[in-house]
């Protein structure tokens, strides 16, 4: 360690006498009011099992600190074991020196121990990118303002626009559940989500239910873009989740921009959804290809991670392609010395990429560079059957 980390303690999981500190130092760092009832934040605290926030310590009070969060994404037949950063923050006496790099990296390495394999940031800071981090992954977005589609579908009769409330937390799980993509979570994810908006600061605008002949079919999540400002009354939305029908979900912005007063929707569609995404052209908005704003990734545990995906593989490949592919990491995140170096190998053929580039390939990217993958072989045949995976929103997930 260098002389200038030496002066700190941690980084370590953040002690019960240090949390009120803890709150103050991410309200300093995110202009939030103060602390209203220390009691209450003490007496609801219990150590987590996993994740939690670590800090870096001076004098007794955090300076630095990161919380870390665990969850699991499904992807068709496959459940990948994620691992969150967030609440990244440094007290303004403190910056500067590398201590939110130091955190960075234990942080990693933690979850890496706690079995994640897939790492999820909400920002996309430099020391994010110069810590092996990309964009995270490929989408259309779509800018919907009054009057601008040249074909606005006609809001069919038998459909509905509501406001959602507290009883729609169990079909708003349920079709989100149908999702071929979504988070592994339970009905009271979505019972606060509806009850408590400004829980989640990235869907806390407007949530809103989609009905057709009384029966729920869809529903839309809003939230405030980034750099913006803030009230119900700007009329500047982002979709942070939607789920269901997607002809339902395109029927109802007509009345979605009436009613909610909207002059401006951005809406980031994954690659792969296809259907929506012509629906939203066929309307007459144009989208453009971009990562997803705020947001970055990076593959820490690349074996981990295929083998969350086996019956993605089993289901993609046939056996003769499946034999002998290999997919290996070496260098510090998995007990390794040196840079990280990410392979594919099958027989003779072999890619093999830093962290990034490998992260680019398989999660998907929208400056993805293809000079260095293969274009001919078994090797390429494996990479274009099972790559890019599928892009996501975080949506209540985000951390």
């Amino acid at each position: 360690m260098n002389t200038l980390l030496a002066q700190f303690d941690g980084p370590y999981l953040v002690r019960r006498e240090e949390l009120i500190d803890s709150v103050r130092l991410f309200r300093i760092c995110f202009g939030e009011s103060e602390i209203e009832n220390e009691e209450e934040i003490l007496a609801k605290y219990i150590p987590p099992r996993r994740g939690g926030t670590y800090v870096l310590v001076r004098e007794g009070k955090p300076v630095s600190q990161i919380g870390i969060f665990h969850d699991q994404l499904k992807m068709y037949d496959g459940t990948i074991r994620t691992g969150s950063i967030g609440g990244v923050c440094t007290h303004p006496d403190y910056r500067r020196q590398g201590l939110a790099s130091h955190l960075m990296e234990h942080c990693t390495q933690q979850l890496v121990k706690e079995g994640a394999r897939l790492m999820l940031i909400s920002g996309d800071e430099g020391v994010y990118m110069r810590l092996g981090n990309v964009f995270q992954g490929k989408y259309i977005y779509f800018s919907v303002k009054p009057g601008q589609g040249s074909q606005w579908r006609s809001t069919p009769a038998d459909l509905v626009l509501r406001r959602a409330t507290d009883a729609d937390a169990l079909i708003c799980s349920q079709l989100y559940q149908a999702e071929p993509v979504h988070f592994v979570r339970q009905k009271s994810d979505f019972v606060r989500a509806v009850h408590d908006p400004m829980s989640n600061t990235y869907v806390h605008a407007d949530q809103w239910i989609i009905e057709r002949s009384g029966q729920a079919v869809a529903y839309l999540f809003l939230g405030f873009l980034w750099g913006l400002p803030d009230g119900l009354g700007s009329g500047i939305r982002h979709v942070g989740e939607y789920a269901g029908s997607r002809s339902a979900l395109v029927d109802a912005l007509n009345p979605l921009i009436t009613t909610g007063n909207l002059k401006d929707l951005s809406w980031p569609v994954a690659w792969q959804d296809v259907e929506l995404i012509q629906l939203l052209r066929d309307s007459g908005f144009e989208g453009t290809v971009a990562s997803l704003d705020g947001a970055t990734l990076r593959i820490i545990n690349f074996p981990g991670l295929i083998k969350d995906l086996r019956p993605i593989l089993r289901a993609r490949l046939d056996k003769n392609l499946l034999r002998g592919l290999r997919f290996a990491q070496r260098g510090p995140l998995l007990g390794g010395t040196g840079a990280d170096r990410y392979t594919i190998t099958r027989g003779s053929e072999r890619l093999e990429l830093d962290g990034a580039a490998m992260t680019r390939l398989v999660m998907g990217s929208a400056d993805i560079e293809s000079e260095s993958i293969p274009t001919s072989g078994a090797l390429a045949e494996v990479i274009s059957a099972l790559f890019p995976l599928p892009s996501f929103l975080p949506g209540l997930n985000y951390h």
